[in-house]
């Protein structure tokens, strides 16, 4: 089967995946984006298909918290944003006639919370703190070092970083063998700056700097999907899950929730499917299978019978995922001054900010975004103990969050049955990988925002360029026969 390119998969779905039809049978393993994609495109152009989803919701990492909160607030657990960059993503929204609102991660009100003091973003107020920053970088604001550091070293590597047709040249692939921690220690920031430096790419590096690929870093930063380059961000207006509950719309009675796979197998003329109905194991025959759930979870299916290669079932071994934990405190109130507030602390929480700065009504809701290590500590409690103790965190930030507090809850990723991680770390030595993720196995294909064609993972939209591409790859299995 042959390798679609990135641009060709853009191609054929914005021309409407011409000439594609098919009768196969096909299992779609996962509800998530990738998953509801795949199966709403085969479904569309006469595929037989069923979706097997162990979840009682559709989305996966694609959840909106509504519970329990009250007046109608609710709070983002997973994907929040949409960039201009966003192709595949927008053209769904615009098919399903939902709109988009400004994200809240534009036009914060950014700043640290360090040594029990506030410090502001901008020169003045980090000179004043004394933080520690080397002799050439004293005078400067964040978004200042992040110029120094990251825009200056991606833009040295313009055209190769930011090929549309993601594959690395010779002249970049090295970065991908140093961490994001060696590379900013190579362009000389002090520890200090990388201090100030890690929030505005956390969501991407999730606290892991000493692991995280150079490469894919850079890659990101250099593309709208960085926060330093947020001009034009959104929100899916009513809430992330919007867009997953319209796919599942389209697709009733498709969906079968409940029904975690844990046995897949193939041969020469189809795969079979094991899954558990109610604690019973029942099978599903298919001609073919998109696998569209993380690695992380993956792992938990039995797979000695898949046929996979060796590579294949190395790279589901290996790739690793960011430990995240979010957890969300309604207030009856806003107690704190100034507006869409972002803070960036020294403690264990890590980030504090307001997690619905335009929802109406007096209430809010606070979140504390935390990950890496610290993450995982927080997965090791029980729901009241982390509530509790990102509570007593946030106090000692925002004095009055204890009086105003009124319900809390949080989501551990680490711990989600069906995920046991957030999105993809792209590690040392990651593009290497990426061709392996990605490549269909027999009659089994691969669909997620790991299996996509960037080095990043975390955005919806690449979960929906994977779905695109593996209805390529069904479809051309059709043209063979």
């Amino acid at each position: 089967m042959r390798d679609f390119t990135q641009g060709e998969v853009r191609r054929e779905f914005d021309e409407g995946f011409p000439g594609v039809t098919g009768t196969q049978r096909i299992t779609v393993v996962g509800a998530g984006l990738a998953g509801l994609g795949a199966a709403y495109e085969l479904v569309r152009r006469g595929y037989e298909v069923t979706v097997l989803e162990a979840r009682n919701r559709p989305g996966g990492r694609a959840y909106t918290l509504r519970s329990p909160f009250v007046d109608g607030l609710f709070a983002e657990a997973g994907a929040m944003t949409v960039t201009p960059g966003c192709h595949y993503t927008r053209h769904y929204l615009t098919e399903f006639n939902l709109a988009l609102d400004q994200s809240d991660l534009v036009d914060t009100q950014f700043g640290f919370y360090t040594g029990s003091r506030y410090v502001g973003s901008d020169a003045s107020s980090i000179s004043e703190a004394d933080l520690g920053l080397n002799d050439e970088e004293k005078g400067l604001g964040a978004w200042d070092l992040r110029d120094r550091y990251v825009k200056e070293f991606y833009t040295e590597l313009m055209p190769d970083i930011a090929q549309d047709s993601w594959e690395p040249s010779e002249r970049i692939r090295p970065f991908d063998q140093m961490t994001v921690w060696d590379a900013l220690k190579g362009r000389g920031a002090s520890d200090a700056a990388i201090d100030l430096l890690e929030p505005l790419f956390n969501e991407m590096t999730g606290g892991e700097l000493r692991a995280c690929s150079a490469l894919s870093w850079l890659r990101l930063e250099s593309g709208s999907h960085a926060l330093g380059n947020s001009q034009g961000w959104a929100k899916i207006k009513g809430g992330t899950d919007m867009l997953p509950r319209a796919f599942a719309t389209r697709l009733s009675g498709l969906i079968h929730y409940g029904k975690p796979v844990v046995g897949i197998e193939q041969n020469e003329t189809g795969v079979r499917t094991t899954y558990l109905d109610g604690g019973r194991p029942m099978t599903i025959l298919s001609d073919r299978l998109v696998l569209a759930v993380p690695f992380s979870a993956v792992r938990r299916i039995d797979l000695s019978r898949a046929a996979l290669s060796a590579e294949k079932d190395a790279s589901i071994r290996r790739l690793r995922y960011m430990s995240i934990v979010r957890v969300y405190l309604q207030m009856r109130k806003q107690f704190w001054d100034g507006t869409n507030i972002a803070l960036s602390t020294d403690l264990p929480i890590k980030w504090v900010r307001d997690a619905t700065p335009h929802q109406a009504g007096p209430r809010k809701i606070l979140e504390a975004y935390v990950t890496g290590w610290r993450a995982r500590m927080l997965s090791a409690m029980s729901e009241e103990e982390r509530v509790q103790f990102v509570l007593d965190q946030i106090e000692s930030v925002l004095p009055g969050a204890r009086e105003n507090f009124e319900v809390g809850t949080s989501v551990a990723w680490d711990t989600e049955r069906y995920n046991e991680g957030g999105f993809i770390l792209p590690e040392v030595g990651h593009s290497d990988l990426m061709p392996t993720i990605r490549q269909p196995e027999g009659r089994i294909h691969f669909a997620g925002e790991h299996a996509g064609y960037e080095p990043n993972g975390g955005a919806m939209t690449f979960a929906l360029e994977s779905a695109a591409r593996t209805v390529l790859e069904i479809a051309s299995t059709e043209v063979a026969a």
